[in-house]
């Protein structure tokens, strides 16, 4: 059987397959190491784990064999299969089963893994990959025929991205004199992509925060000149008035935003709520449109809430009510606090959200603008950043 969960005496297991990396040949190196409980790991030549062939399969089989004497398996703990990004974490009886199927490839002259390795899919096994390297966007699983090849699965619904070679070799498995392809033979593809965010800015547009408009019209503008090499979009929320207004819809076009960020208006009455609101629904029908994209909310603000989204409501609580929906459905959120002495309702919305807190000086297109790619980064992946409430 496949491990239900990770062994509570191993560290994570991304830093278990760094580890082994460090120690392994890259062609087929297999070693017991002591990580809290004993660990198996085998390297394989691949970049991905996922990859692995018949020959590999034989070439596991082969080291089982040799190492049957020394190996006490039922002391191992976990076994990691190891290519150069990403590994796959399995117990041992799965990697005998991996092993069986090289056996019968030497005989067969051919091997379809899928079958083994849709089953691992269907479990809980845990696959991982290491973290993405400094300056480079992770990459997520999609859907529809966008993004990288990786690898093929047995199909969850219908199937539109067909993966022919690892079809043809299920047919085979069972054909005599041609192949015949039946419905379970289909093997789809799963591919990945770059992780594209949404961010969705909203700006506190009181008379307070009005030498902030220049600043944020050239924050957003910076920020969809980046947006065109890495299908990031950028969307900018006014609150000012008895509602907020989408002053610029989600869009990764320059042209479009310079039409738009002029219509900023300033009021002395803040429905920071209703911001927060209008920004979290914008972000919810993009992600129906991309569910793999990043979501991430901006909210740039001196910390005033003076109009609520119902009657008789107090603006401040409901400000953090709206926040805490915002964490409980995944959106990253990232307050700028632009107030003189700061502002103890801007922290209290971080914290709410599980958000990240930034206190600026000075009206600065750096500062915010490096808070916000700051999040961009934490949030698809690339690095971390700091101050996170």
């Amino acid at each position: 059987m496949v491990q239900s969960g990770p062994d509570p005496a191993l560290p994570p297991a991304h830093e278990v397959a760094a580890l082994l990396r460090r120690n392994l040949d890259r062609a087929y190196g297999c070693k017991v190491f002591f990580a809290g409980s004993a660990v198996m790991g085998i390297r394989i030549p691949r970049e991905r784990a996922g990859m692995i062939t018949a020959e590999d399969a034989w070439e596991i089989s082969s080291i089982l064999s040799s190492k049957s004497a020394s190996i006490r398996k039922e002391e191992i703990s976990a076994v990691f299969v190891l290519g150069d990004e990403t590994f796959i974490e399995m117990d041992f009886s799965s990697l005998e089963d991996l092993a069986l199927l090289g056996n019968r490839s030497e005989e067969a002259g051919y091997c379809d893994l899928s079958d083994i390795l849709n089953k691992f899919a269907r479990s809980d096994l845990r696959i991982g990959s290491k973290p993405a390297a400094p300056g480079r966007r992770a990459e997520v699983l999609v859907t529809g025929k966008r993004g990288r090849y990786v690898r093929a699965r047995m199909p969850r619904g219908e199937t539109k991205d067909v993966a022919l070679a690892p079809t043809i070799r299920a047919a085979l498995l069972h054909s005599r004199g041609g192949v015949v392809i039946r419905e379970e033979d289909l093997r789809e593809k799963v591919r990945r992509r770059k992780a594209s965010t949404l961010i969705a800015i909203v700006l506190d547009s009181s008379f307070s925060m009005e030498e902030w408009g220049s600043v944020a019209r050239k924050v957003v503008m910076e920020l969809l000149r980046d947006a065109y090499q890495r299908r990031d979009r950028v969307a900018l929320v006014s609150c000012s008035g008895r509602r907020a207004k989408v002053v610029l819809p989600f869009t990764p076009s320059v042209v479009t935003a310079k039409r738009h960020l002029d219509d900023i208006e300033y009021a002395g009455i803040t429905p920071l709520s209703s911001g927060l609101s209008t920004a979290s629904s914008l972000l919810e029908r993009e992600r129906e449109k991309e569910p793999s994209a990043v979501p991430i909310m901006v909210l740039i603000t001196d910390g005033t809430a003076n109009v609520p989204l119902e009657v008789a409501a107090d603006p401040r609580q409901e400000a953090e009510e709206v926040a805490r929906q915002l964490g409980r459905s995944g959106v990253h959120l990232l307050v700028v606090d632009v107030a003189d002495g700061g502002s103890d309702l801007a922290k209290k919305i971080a914290i709410a959200a599980g958000g990240r807190y930034v206190k600026t000086l000075r009206p600065s297109q750096e500062e915010i603008y490096a808070a916000i790619k700051g999040e961009q980064m934490e949030a698809s992946g690339i690095g971390g950043a700091d101050g996170r409430g």
